[in-house]
C-alpha cells in the first residue's frame, strides 16, 4: 500500500493523506473522496504510513504525470510566495474542467503579399501600375486579393506574380498577414547577444514601432530550429488577433496555438495540443504561463509592463511576469521581456545588472510622431479642442485614420443633482454610477448593478439632474456630430464583448473601412495600423489622479504607448489634452527622454520607501459589517506588530465598499520579502486570530496597485 499527500482542487485545506495500491507520480491528477463527495486532487508527494485511518483514492486521472519536476517545484514555490493553497496553484496548470471539445471553424481568404526583398524591388524596372501596387504593399504589407482586383488591373497582379515579386497566400479571414522584415545591424546584434547568453534574462527596451516583435521573432526562429518550443505571452486578448496573424505569416510552416479565457469551448483542445507537443509556438495571455509545455526553449513576455499580467480579482494573486522569470530559471529557458515603457522595477533591475537591457531608440520603418500638449485649463465643458478637431479634419482629407483614447466607458461618468449635490452611486460599491445613453441605464462597472435613468433626486426630489465626466460613448457622439460623413467606431468592453467582434473591428480598421476609432485602454498598445496619422488623448489627467503609488508610472506608460500608435506608415501626430501640461511624465514623453522619467520616479520611490527599494504586501479585510471588518483588520495588525516589516494602517480602502463588502487595508513594507512571507504564514492562522483568515483576508504579495 502506498500513501500520498493529495492537494485538493479549489480548496483552502492543506494536503490530505490517502492510500492506493498503485504507484502514482507526483503532479498526477486523482479523484479522492471528501466526506460524501468526489473531488479532484493532485499528488504532491509520497508519505509514510500514518497512524490514523486513511481513505482509498477513487480514480487515477493521469497514468503519467503531465508535470515535470521543475513545474512541480514552481507550483510549490509560487504557493509559498503568494501565500496560497498548493491545490489552487496546481489548478493553474490545467484548463477549466467546463471546457468542451469543440472548435470554431476558420474561414480562409486569399491575400497578396510581397515575396521579394526590398532592395531587389528598388533596383527593378516596374510599370506605373506595378509600382503603385508594390508601394501599397510596402506601406500596408498585405492586401486582400478581392480588394486588389478592384484597385489594380488583373494583368498588373499577374505580371508581378510571374516576376516573383509578390505571392498569393491563404490565411484565416481574421488575419492580416505581414511580410518578413530583414533586421538591421542593431536588431541583429540583440539577437546574437540573447542567443549567446541564454540563461540570463533579457529586456528589449525599444520605442514603439522600433521592431521589437521582429527581434523576438528572429530569436524564436533560432530556438525552433533546435526543435524547442516557444511561449509568447501578451497582456490582453485584444492584442491576440493581430499578433496571431503576424506570427502565422512569419512562421507559415509551424503549428501555432492560442490559449486564453475567451476561447471558451476550444480552450481545452488548445491546451491538449500544446501539452502533447503538437504546437511549436503557443500565444496566450497570463494563464498560458502555466501550460506544461515540454521542451520549452523561449518565453517572451510582450508589453511586460502591463498590469493585466497581475491576477488580482481572484486567488492566487500571482504576477505572470515573475512566474515566467522563475519558470525560465528552473527550465533553463531563454526569457525575453519586451516593452517601450518597462516597469520601474524592471528598469531598475537592468540598471543594477540583474538582467541584460537592449535598447532600440529609433524606428526602422516610419518616423516618431510629433507630440504636443493642448492646455485645457481654461476650457470648461470642451470635450474636443479646436486644435484636435482641426488636425482630425486634415487627417481625414488625406485619407488617413485617427485614434482617440478615452479613459472611461459610457456616456458620462457621473450623474449629480445640481440642487443638493447628491451623486448617484452604486448600492453595492462605493463608486459613482456611469450613464450609458445607448442602453438608457446607469451602471456600475465593478459589480454590474444597473438601473434606469433617474428622473428625480432621491435625496431632495429635484429634477435638476446633470451629467458630468466624459466616456467613450459621449466622445463617439461628439465626433459623429462634428464629422457626419466619416466612419466612426467605438472600441470598449461594452461594445466589443467577444473575440469575434474584436477580430471584425480590427479587420475593418486594417482594410480602411474605419476613419476614426474611439476607444479605452484596449487601443493603447500592441496594435499596428500603418495609416494611423493622428492619436488624440482626450483626457490625460484622469490616470494621474488615481490614489496609488504607481499612478504617475501608469499614466506615463499609457500616454507613451498610445502615442506609439501613430506614425508607423505615414507621418504621425499626437495631441494630448491636459489640465496639467507641466507634468513630468507628459514632458518626458513629448521630449522622448524616457530615462528622465525613470530616474525621477526612482528618486521619488526611494524617498517614499516603495518598490523597487522595499517590497509591499497588501492585506485587505473584507466583510458585510463595517465595524466587525475594521475590528478584524485591527486584530491582524496587532498580531503582526512583531513582524519584520513596517505596518501602515488599517485604513479604509480607496474604494471602501466593493460588491457589498466593506474593506480595510494594511500595507506592509518589507526589506526581506521571504522572511516577511514566512512570518505571515506562521502567524495568520485561524487559531491565533479567532476567525478563518482565508475567508476574510485578501493577502496580495507584491501588489500592482493599492486601490
Amino acid at each position: 500500500m502506498y500513501y500520498y499527500s493529495i492537494a485538493l482542487s479549489r480548496n483552502l485545506l492543506p494536503p490530505l493523506v490517502y492510500h492506493s495500491k498503485e504507484k502514482i507520480e507526483d503532479g498526477s491528477r486523482v479523484i479522492a473522496p471528501v466526506r460524501s463527495a468526489k473531488r479532484l486532487g493532485y499528488v504532491v508527494g509520497v508519505v509514510k504510513e500514518p497512524t490514523f485511518k486513511t481513505r482509498d483514492i477513487i480514480k487515477i486521472v493521469d497514468e503519467k504525470s503531465l508535470l515535470n519536476e521543475m513545474m512541480i517545484k514552481l507550483a510549490h514555490e509560487m504557493a509559498h510566495k503568494y501565500i496560497s493553497p498548493i491545490g489552487e496553484m496546481f489548478d493553474l496548470f490545467f484548463p477549466p474542467s467546463s471546457a468542451k471539445n469543440s472548435r470554431r471553424k476558420s474561414k480562409k481568404n486569399k491575400y497578396i503579399t510581397l515575396k521579394s526583398s526590398i532592395s531587389k524591388l528598388l533596383n527593378s524596372r516596374l510599370g506605373v501600375r506595378e509600382t503603385e501596387l508594390v508601394e501599397y504593399l510596402l506601406e500596408s504589407n498585405v492586401i486582400d486579393y478581392s480588394i486588389a482586383l478592384k484597385k489594380f488591373p488583373y494583368s498588373t497582379i499577374q505580371s508581378l506574380l510571374r516576376k516573383g515579386y509578390v505571392e498569393i497566400v491563404e490565411a484565416e479571414a481574421t488575419s492580416a498577414l505581414k511580410k518578413r522584415i530583414y533586421l538591421n545591424d542593431g536588431q541583429s546584434k540583440i539577437v546574437n547577444d540573447v542567443i549567446s547568453y541564454p540563461l540570463r534574462p533579457h529586456l528589449i527596451y525599444g520605442v514603439t514601432g522600433s521592431g521589437k516583435t521582429e527581434v523576438y521573432f528572429e530569436i524564436a526562429d533560432r530556438v525552433l530550429s533546435f526543435d524547442k518550443k516557444v511561449l509568447l505571452l501578451v497582456p490582453e486578448i485584444s492584442l491576440t488577433p493581430q499578433l496571431l496573424s503576424r506570427t502565422r505569416a512569419r512562421f507559415p510552416h509551424k503549428n501555432i496555438g492560442v490559449y486564453h479565457s475567451a476561447l471558451g469551448q476550444s480552450r481545452k483542445i488548445e491546451w491538449e495540443r500544446a501539452v502533447n507537443g503538437k504546437v511549436d509556438i503557443l500565444l496566450g495571455t497570463r494563464s498560458a504561463v502555466w501550460v506544461p509545455i515540454k521542451n520549452l526553449g523561449l518565453i517572451v513576455v510582450d508589453e511586460e509592463q502591463d498590469e493585466s499580467y497581475k491576477q488580482y480579482a481572484m486567488r492566487p494573486y500571482y504576477n505572470a511576469v515573475d512566474v515566467a522569470r522563475r519558470r525560465a530559471e528552473l527550465e533553463r529557458t531563454i526569457l525575453l521581456l519586451a516593452s517601450a515603457t518597462p516597469r520601474v522595477e524592471t528598469y531598475y533591475a537592468a540598471k543594477e545588472k540583474k538582467l541584460s537591457m537592449h535598447k532600440i531608440d529609433f524606428r526602422p520603418v516610419g518616423k516618431m510622431p510629433k507630440i504636443s500638449i493642448v492646455d485645457m485649463r481654461h476650457r470648461k465643458g470642451e470635450i474636443l479642442s479646436n486644435e484636435l478637431v482641426t488636425e482630425m479634419e486634415k487627417v481625414a482629407r488625406n485619407g488617413n485614420q485617427t485614434f482617440l483614447f478615452v479613459p472611461k466607458k459610457g456616456f458620462s461618468t457621473r450623474i449629480q443633482c445640481q440642487d443638493c449635490g447628491y451623486i448617484f452611486t452604486c448600492p453595492n460599491c462605493d463608486v459613482a454610477l456611469t450613464y450609458h445613453k445607448a442602453q438608457g441605464i446607469i451602471k456600475c462597472h465593478y459589480c454590474g448593478h444597473a438601473e434606469t435613468i433617474p428622473q428625480k433626486c432621491p435625496k431632495c426630489g429635484s429634477s435638476n439632474i446633470t451629467h458630468g465626466g466624459v466616456g467613450t460613448e459621449r466622445v463617439e457622439q461628439e465626433v459623429s456630430k462634428i464629422f457626419p460623413g466619416l466612419r466612426v467606431r467605438r472600441i470598449d468592453r461594452e461594445e466589443i464583448n467577444n473575440i469575434e467582434s474584436l477580430e471584425r473591428v480590427l479587420r475593418d480598421i486594417s482594410q480602411m473601412k474605419v476613419d476614426i476609432v474611439v476607444g479605452t485602454k484596449m487601443i493603447t498598445k500592441g496594435l499596428d495600423f500603418p495609416r494611423v496619422a493622428l492619436v488624440g488623448i482626450v483626457d490625460a489627467d484622469h490616470v494621474f489622479g488615481l490614489p496609488d503609488f504607481r499612478a504617475t508610472e501608469r499614466a506615463f506608460q499609457l500616454v507613451a504607448q498610445m502615442s506609439g500608435r501613430a506614425g508607423r506608415g505615414v507621418e504621425g501626430r499626437v495631441m494630448i489634452q491636459s489640465r496639467e501640461p507641466n507634468n513630468v511624465a507628459l514632458l518626458s514623453v513629448i521630449k522622448g527622454r524616457f530615462n528622465d522619467f525613470y530616474e525621477s520616479e526612482l528618486k521619488r520611490r526611494k524617498a517614499l520607501d516603495y518598490p523597487p527599494f522595499r517590497e509591499l504586501i497588501l492585506i485587505t479585510a473584507e466583510g458585510h459589517i463595517s465595524n466587525e471588518t475594521k475590528k478584524q483588520a485591527e486584530i491582524v495588525s496587532e498580531i503582526l506588530k512583531p513582524g519584520p516589516f513596517e505596518i501602515l494602517g488599517p485604513v479604509e480602502a480607496s474604494i471602501f465598499k466593493l460588491i457589498s463588502l466593506y474593506r480595510y487595508q494594511l500595507l506592509l513594507k518589507c526589506d526581506d520579502l521571504p522572511k516577511a512571507i514566512k512570518f505571515l504564514t506562521i502567524h495568520l492562522k485561524k487559531g491565533a486570530l479567532g476567525f478563518d483568515p482565508a475567508g476574510v483576508l485578501k493577502i496580495d504579495v507584491q501588489p500592482y496597485s493599492t486601490f
